[in-house]
């Protein structure tokens, strides 16, 4: 019998073979922190993101949903039951997507994810480390900074993120992965 491998040595073997698809991501993105672009959008893993994604390599794309797209596929989900190849590079899609799957939530949880849109339909998504104590949560989060929280930032960082920061925006919200 294959073995499959946790990414990360904060989980074990076992432990990530029988994990929820939304753990198992959080592994692989958590494996992810501290890679950094080398250019705009750009970078040997920043393209690998996009790639998967169905954007290719080297257009300099914004590249936060190809990461969680990319977390979602290593973590063993099946692509047929996420946002289609190349739609799933817009944050808008997920959003459709969620809807559509009965998928959003109202409070964010271990393994979820939390988007906002803006109204020119730009956005940002990511996924959430846990639920928010006194409108606090923690993320990790491709495509974003270590200081501003930017939606075009430079690599993978955990964030501290707050509901006031999202309810800024023009749509927020949180999306489950449970039964993926």
């Amino acid at each position: 019998m294959n073995s499959i491998k946790s990414p990360v040595r904060w989980m074990t073997d076992n432990k990530y073979q029988n994990a929820a698809i939304g753990q198992r991501a959080i592994a692989h993105a958590d494996s992810q922190v501290g890679i950094l672009e080398s250019g705009p959008n750009q970078g040997q893993r920043v393209e690998e993101y996009q790639e998967i994604s169905g954007l290719g390599r080297g257009g300099g794309y914004p590249w936060c949903a190809c990461f969680v797209y990319w977390c979602l596929v290593k973590s063993g989900t099946n692509p047929k039951f996420l946002p289609a190849v190349g739609a799933c590079a817009a944050v808008r899609n997920w959003i459709k997507w969620a809807k559509s799957n009965s998928k959003r939530i109202q409070k964010p949880h271990r393994g979820a994810l939390f988007y906002w849109l803006n109204q020119d339909q730009t956005g940002h998504i990511g996924f959430c480390l846990g639920p928010t104590v006194l409108g606090i949560f923690r993320t990790i989060e491709g495509n974003t900074d270590r200081e501003q929280g930017s939606r075009e930032g430079d690599g993978v960082y955990k964030r501290t993120r707050t509901l006031w920061q999202l309810k800024s925006k023009h749509q927020f919200g949180f999306i489950s992965l449970e039964n993926l």
